[in-house]
């Protein structure tokens, strides 16, 4: 008898917090500057890789890699109760304000928004620097840094366009939590070495701590 699929456990609160925890875990071992640096790097390379993905699925289906299918082709989707923004404008320019995220509310909830914030201070840019280097992005102001809601520019971004192709597009909390904790582990260890394999394993302790031995061996 074959196996049922396992029901995946993981949410975008957990992928903040992972982030979160692994931070928190490389600054107090190597100090704030040279582990904020380590951790801006590691939001860097993971978000190009998954803006790569993107690409490659756009491609796949034979369409250009435009703002427009950057945003439908977009990996993640959260509840409606959980995100609250407002998109204006028309035509090639497209600002969308963000009032309300799981992630900041995860951040602020636990405690950990001066870990957390790294995150936001470079996953745009560099998600859509992985999906077409030629496009462009502008994040004014982020929560986790002091503004009261963040503002993301997408040029080019018609919000006429075509809509999304799909839930195939969107991939599983726990395939997102893996990668970034696999990709977040691999900077972590190049650039710290065997220091870093045990700030991984105090971040790992540290979220089944809260979540449970389910969420940290998924």
């Amino acid at each position: 008898m074959s196996e049922k699929p396992r029901v995946p456990v993981l949410s975008a609160t957990h992928h903040a917090l992972l982030f979160a925890l692994i931070a928190k875990a490389v600054i107090q071992r190597v100090g704030q500057a040279p582990g904020e640096g380590v951790m801006r790097r590691a939001v860097r390379r993971y978000a190009r890789e998954r803006g790569h993905r993107m690409a490659l699925r756009a491609q796949r289906d034979g369409n250009p890699l435009t703002m427009a299918n950057y945003r439908a082709y977009g990996e993640w989707r959260v509840a409606p109760e959980e995100m609250e923004t407002e998109a204006e404008g028309a035509g090639s320019d497209v600002v969308v304000h963000v009032s309300k995220c799981p992630w900041h509310t995860a951040w602020s909830k636990h405690g950990l928004i001066p870990f957390g914030r790294l995150y936001c201070m470079e996953i745009a840019e560099a998600l859509v620097e992985g999906f077409n280097p030629e496009l462009s992005i502008e994040v004014h102001g982020t929560m986790t840094n002091g503004s009261e809601r963040r503002a993301f520019v997408y040029r080019g971004a018609d919000l006429t366009a075509p809509g999304a192709p799909g839930a195939e597009t969107v991939m599983p909390w726990d395939y997102h939590c893996r990668h970034l904790f696999g990709t977040a582990g691999d900077v972590v260890v190049d650039q710290l070495g065997d220091a870093g394999r045990e700030v991984l394993d105090e971040a790992l302790v540290e979220l089944r701590d809260r979540f449970g031995d389910e969420a940290a061996e998924a």
